[in-house]
Protein backbone atom coordinates (compact mmCIF):
# COMPACT_ATOMS: atom_id res chain seq x y z
CA UNK A 1 0.00 0.00 0.00
CA UNK A 2 2.88 2.42 0.77
CA UNK A 3 3.26 4.82 3.51
CA UNK A 4 2.10 8.75 3.42
CA UNK A 5 4.67 11.82 3.39
CA UNK A 6 3.52 15.16 4.94
CA UNK A 7 4.24 18.26 3.13
CA UNK A 8 3.70 21.60 5.50
CA UNK A 9 4.56 24.62 2.77
CA UNK A 10 4.46 28.64 4.02
CA UNK A 11 5.65 31.28 1.46
CA UNK A 12 5.68 34.88 0.19
CA UNK A 13 6.25 34.38 -3.79
CA UNK A 14 7.71 37.39 -5.41
CA UNK A 15 6.06 40.28 -6.76
CA UNK A 16 5.71 39.48 -10.58
CA UNK A 17 6.05 35.44 -10.39
CA UNK A 18 4.21 34.44 -13.98
CA UNK A 19 0.80 34.17 -13.84
CA UNK A 20 1.20 30.21 -15.49
CA UNK A 21 2.78 30.19 -11.78
CA UNK A 22 -0.17 31.38 -10.26
CA UNK A 23 -2.66 29.51 -12.37
CA UNK A 24 -0.59 26.07 -12.29
CA UNK A 25 -0.33 26.27 -8.05
CA UNK A 26 -4.62 27.78 -8.14
CA UNK A 27 -5.15 24.79 -10.24
CA UNK A 28 -3.27 22.13 -7.64
CA UNK A 29 -5.74 24.27 -4.67
CA UNK A 30 -8.88 22.60 -6.64
CA UNK A 31 -9.73 26.83 -6.87
CA UNK A 32 -10.10 26.17 -10.64
CA UNK A 33 -11.09 22.69 -12.80
CA UNK A 34 -9.50 23.85 -15.66
CA UNK A 35 -5.84 22.82 -15.81
CA UNK A 36 -3.34 25.01 -17.79
CA UNK A 37 -2.30 24.32 -20.93
CA UNK A 38 1.37 24.30 -19.97
CA UNK A 39 1.14 23.19 -16.81
CA UNK A 40 4.67 23.02 -15.60
CA UNK A 41 4.86 19.87 -13.37
CA UNK A 42 4.81 16.09 -14.42
CA UNK A 43 1.52 14.90 -15.35
CA UNK A 44 -0.82 12.62 -12.95
CA UNK A 45 0.35 12.86 -9.03
CA UNK A 46 1.98 16.43 -8.91
CA UNK A 47 -1.89 17.80 -9.54
CA UNK A 48 -3.26 16.93 -6.40
CA UNK A 49 -0.44 17.20 -3.90
CA UNK A 50 -2.57 19.60 -1.88
CA UNK A 51 -5.53 17.85 -1.83
CA UNK A 52 -4.47 14.16 -0.17
CA UNK A 53 -5.42 13.97 4.05
CA UNK A 54 -3.95 10.28 6.28
CA UNK A 55 -5.22 9.61 9.69
CA UNK A 56 -1.58 8.62 10.44
CA UNK A 57 -0.57 12.44 10.80
CA UNK A 58 -1.94 14.58 13.57
CA UNK A 59 -3.84 16.90 10.41
CA UNK A 60 -6.14 14.27 8.53
CA UNK A 61 -7.49 16.66 6.31
CA UNK A 62 -5.49 18.80 3.52
CA UNK A 63 -5.42 22.16 4.77
CA UNK A 64 -4.72 25.32 2.14
CA UNK A 65 -4.75 28.68 1.14
CA UNK A 66 -3.81 31.23 -1.51
CA UNK A 67 -3.91 34.81 -1.56
CA UNK A 68 -3.11 37.83 -2.72
CA UNK A 69 -2.06 40.54 -0.10
CA UNK A 70 -2.68 43.99 -1.00
CA UNK A 71 -0.11 45.73 1.15
CA UNK A 72 3.25 43.63 0.46
CA UNK A 73 1.43 43.66 -3.14
CA UNK A 74 2.54 39.59 -3.37
CA UNK A 75 1.05 36.08 -3.22
CA UNK A 76 1.15 33.94 -0.02
CA UNK A 77 0.63 30.26 -0.18
CA UNK A 78 0.24 28.05 2.98
CA UNK A 79 -0.50 24.50 2.42
CA UNK A 80 -0.50 21.55 4.93
CA UNK A 81 -1.48 17.18 3.42
CA UNK A 82 -0.14 14.48 2.48
CA UNK A 83 0.61 11.66 0.18
CA UNK A 84 2.21 8.48 -1.21
CA UNK A 85 5.03 10.04 -2.39
CA UNK A 86 6.07 7.33 -5.18
CA UNK A 87 7.71 9.76 -7.54
CA UNK A 88 9.05 12.00 -5.40
CA UNK A 89 6.09 14.60 -5.97
CA UNK A 90 7.07 16.96 -2.93
CA UNK A 91 10.29 17.43 -4.03
CA UNK A 92 9.67 17.75 -7.45
CA UNK A 93 7.35 20.49 -6.22
CA UNK A 94 10.12 22.29 -4.03
CA UNK A 95 11.99 22.44 -7.02
CA UNK A 96 9.75 23.67 -8.98
CA UNK A 97 8.39 26.40 -6.36
CA UNK A 98 11.50 27.43 -5.22
CA UNK A 99 12.65 30.21 -7.53
CA UNK A 100 9.58 31.77 -7.04
CA UNK A 101 9.85 32.17 -3.01
CA UNK A 102 10.39 35.61 -2.30
CA UNK A 103 10.64 34.69 1.78
CA UNK A 104 9.23 32.38 4.50
CA UNK A 105 9.53 32.01 7.96
CA UNK A 106 12.59 32.98 10.27
CA UNK A 107 16.27 34.27 9.81
CA UNK A 108 16.88 31.65 7.13
CA UNK A 109 13.15 31.35 5.57
CA UNK A 110 11.94 28.29 6.21
CA UNK A 111 9.25 27.69 3.90
CA UNK A 112 8.51 23.70 3.86
CA UNK A 113 8.91 21.13 6.55
CA UNK A 114 8.55 17.53 4.79
CA UNK A 115 8.28 14.15 7.01
CA UNK A 116 7.93 10.63 5.83
CA UNK A 117 5.12 8.67 8.14
CA UNK A 118 8.17 6.43 9.45
CA UNK A 119 11.03 9.47 10.47
CA UNK A 120 12.05 10.90 14.06
CA UNK A 121 12.96 13.98 12.19
CA UNK A 122 11.42 16.14 9.21
CA UNK A 123 13.80 17.78 6.90
CA UNK A 124 13.12 21.46 7.20
CA UNK A 125 13.72 23.59 3.60
CA UNK A 126 14.93 26.86 3.95
CA UNK A 127 15.92 29.93 1.44
CA UNK A 128 19.43 31.04 3.17
CA UNK A 129 22.21 28.22 4.41
CA UNK A 130 23.16 28.67 8.08
CA UNK A 131 26.05 30.89 8.95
Amino acid sequence: MGMYTELIFGAELKKGTPNEVIEALRYMLRETETKPTNFPLPDGRCEWLFCGGSYYFAVNEAVNKMWFDDISKSWHLSTRSNIKNYEQEIQTFLEWIKPYIDGGSGGRDMYAIVIYEEQDEPTVYYLHDAS
